[in-house]
């Protein structure tokens, strides 16, 4: 597959595929702290509900990426899809936050499944010395998406309200679930283990040694993208900033134009070429987010958190199934995800807790406090890494 080009048909429809999920996804993931506020819950229970999506992922982890290894993956793409428009669809016709709260958690689940099985397939479809590459692209569909949904979703949730919102989600979802259907993968996709697609199997087959420090960086990466996103227009009423609303528009187009080039130069050069620059700019969007009160520091926490971020995130992505066979490229891809998913589900509770108590500022601190030591735990594993190799 080597001399296969990158943007292949099977590419082509995956991106696809991710960039319509993540735009119904995104149409209501910023609606669900004000919705949660709008059927009586406190701030710290609305950040919790913000962060079940992640939590409830992170539970399904452990089974994510040997089911995704040993098991059909256009099946359990399809699933996935399924599972995703019928949650939306019940967050539409429900008004409950006990109920609420069950969607989401299905939410999470078929995203734990969704996430392992789309990374999987992107490094099967596309040549191997352009996995990054491929990983960057399809985070352009996820920044497609942060940039449109969320400014889509309030358009439509001012029009018809939190349940015209969701409804609009499932039917974008339930299309998403069509073209999974008729999405074709590769004989090399459906790749079976030894055990013959049984899920027995030692604690250590669940996950891949090499993705867990990556991951716990990527997870502090996502503090602050997961905090930030959720709390962001809270943080603009709070503040009387009118154009919060806009963050989503300047960290899409900073995603967009940044990953494609970061998926490159993490392909010729490495991991830390672009991460470490790049968590250092992330961290700067967050303190100027804490210390400029007004859209400017909006606008620099966008576009900083969206080039630093989305750079980081995706060349720590690449990096976690980068060479990794075929048989154990879903457990790579799993392992990597428990981090992200769990800080994403901690994060929005532990920064609803900062906000309520401490305000805006120490909120954005709170954010560039836990990029900063991500960065610093980049470091020391790339030294060690280094030290043993030498």
């Amino acid at each position: 597959m080597g001399s296969a080009k990158l943007w292949n048909t099977r590419f082509a429809q995956l991106f696809c595929i991710e960039a319509t999920l993540q735009f119904g996804l995104y149409l209501t993931r910023p609606l669900i702290a004000g919705y949660a506020v709008s059927l009586g819950a406190s701030l710290t229970l609305a950040g919790f509900l913000a962060g079940l999506f992640a939590a409830a992922a992170l539970a399904a982890r452990p089974a994510s990426g040997i089911v995704a290894d040993r098991l059909g993956k256009k099946d359990l793409l399809s699933v996935s899809c399924g599972l995703f428009a019928v949650s939306a669809l019940g967050c539409a016709l429900f008004r409950s936050i006990p109920l609420m709260a069950l969607f989401l958690t299905l939410q999470g689940f078929a995203f734990a499944f969704k996430s392992t099985v789309v990374v999987s397939l992107a490094s099967l479809v596309v040549p191997e010395e352009r996995v990054g590459s491929g990983v960057g692209w399809l985070g352009v569909a996820y920044t497609i998406a942060c940039a449109l949904g969320p400014a889509f979703g309030s358009l439509v949730g001012d029009m018809a309200g939190y349940a015209g919102a969701f409804a609009t989600s499932g039917a974008l979802l339930s299309a998403v679930f069509v073209m999974a259907v008729l999405f074709k993968t590769p004989p090399a996709a459906e790749v079976r283990a030894s055990s013959g697609g049984r899920l027995r199997g030692k604690p250590s087959d669940w996950l891949y040694g090499p993705a867990l420090p990556l991951s716990a960086v990527a997870g502090l990466l996502m503090v602050a993208q997961g905090v930030t996103s959720s709390f962001v227009l809270v943080v603009g009423e709070m503040r009387g900033i009118e154009g919060a609303p806009l963050y989503f528009l300047l960290y899409s187009l900073a995603t967009a134009t940044a990953r494609p080039l970061a998926g490159r130069i993490s392909d010729a050069r490495g991991v830390h070429a672009v991460a470490v620059p790049m968590m250092m700019l992330a961290a700067f969007g967050m303190l100027a987010a804490a210390f400029v009160d007004s859209f400017a520091g909006i606008a620099a926490a966008g576009v900083c958190m969206g080039a630093g971020q989305g750079s980081a995130y995706c060349a720590l992505q690449a990096e976690s199934v980068r060479g990794v066979s075929k048989d154990r490229v879903g457990r790579a891809a799993n392992t990597f995800y428990l981090g992200p998913d769990l800080c994403m589900g901690l994060g929005p509770v532990l920064g609803g807790f900062v906000l309520q108590a401490a305000g805006a500022a120490a909120l954005f601190l709170f954010n560039a406090t836990a990029v900063l030591t991500g960065l610093g735990l980049l470091v020391v594993c790339g030294r060690r890494r280094a030290d043993s190799a030498s």
